[in-house]
């Protein structure tokens, strides 16, 4: 089940990336990708329906780490459209003084689940069987609501890791806005709605003057980035392919295109090998390792 799991995932983050790249205002875009989040969790919640769990730790793992990652984009987009709509039209001052009572909520928010905010950073494990088992039982903490009261399809804690995991990532996001504001940078992405969709997992990259540059084959790069994704190399294999090509097109500065059509033009390669770089440096590490050892 995990593989289905996190294709599901990844045509989670190939809709997000649509919504947020297509020309319609933010509202509609918003909307649709809502929708998408929505019509997904769906289908995940069936799967785990028919497919079970073969033990515990399964279990535990999908609903501390995969589901929180589907609910984290729904609660997002939720929370970043009614700060969209209800942001003040007037001054710069009033959008400052809103992003920043807003930092104060998420703030508040983390102080009263202290402990178990602790828990989630440190990705302790001592309550997991209270937290991420679905027949665990009242936990006798403090714990938010779960809007989601299907006792097939939730735990006393997933809902809550969901929240840290998108509130971690509005609070970048505004941080960002209200540091655009103070430096005379107007509204930044909120003008266009940049950020509100990818941003809740993908973030914003802000990359120094002078950064690394990609210049050898875009296809190289997407070989790299599905080779750290099939190893569950980031976040424990607990991030999309796309998740990872959009780093690296941050990090390196260069445009590499939707992952699943790269994919195709890998596998179109079979005669010449798929994998043509990944190849090419084995046998430089190998030539190198072996120039070294005859000095």
């Amino acid at each position: 089940m995990n593989i289905q799991v996190k294709k599901l995932y990844q045509e989670l983050q190939d809709d997000l990336s649509f919504y947020q790249e297509m020309g319609a205002a933010t509202v509609n875009r918003l909307s649709g990708a809502l929708i998408s989040a929505r019509s997904i969790m769906i289908r995940l919640k069936v799967l785990v329906m028919t497919e079970g769990f073969a033990n515990d730790e399964a279990e535990i793992s999908f609903f501390k780490s995969q589901k929180p990652l589907f609910v984290a984009e729904q609660i997002y987009l939720t929370e970043y459209a009614t700060l969209f709509l209800g942001k003040p039209s007037a001054s710069e001052g009033q959008a400052e003084a809103y992003y920043a009572d807003e930092l104060k909520r998420l703030q508040t928010f983390f102080n009263r689940f202290g402990f178990l905010y602790q828990c989630y950073q440190l990705e302790a494990k001592d309550l997991d069987t209270v937290l991420f088992l679905r027949n665990a039982g009242p936990s006798g903490m403090v714990l938010p609501e779960t809007p989601d009261a299907d006792p097939m399809f939730s735990t006393n804690g997933d809902h809550l890791w969901a929240k840290f995991i998108a509130y971690e990532h509005l609070q970048s996001w505004l941080e960002d806005e209200l540091r655009q504001l103070r430096n005379g940078g107007g509204e930044g992405r909120q003008a266009t709605g940049e950020g509100g969709i990818r941003g809740g997992v993908g973030g914003q990259l802000q990359l120094p003057p002078g950064a690394l540059k990609w210049t050898g084959e875009t296809i190289n790069l997407v070989e790299i980035a599905y080779g750290i994704w099939v190893t569950g190399q980031v976040n424990n294999g607990n991030v999309s392919i796309t998740e990872i090509m959009e780093y690296l097109e941050m990090v390196f500065r260069v445009k590499v295109g939707k992952p699943h059509r790269r994919w195709q033009s890998l596998t179109r390669r079979k005669r010449l090998g798929s994998f043509r770089y990944v190849d090419e440096i084995k046998l430089a590490l190998v030539k190198r390792m072996e120039e070294e050892l005859e000095v």
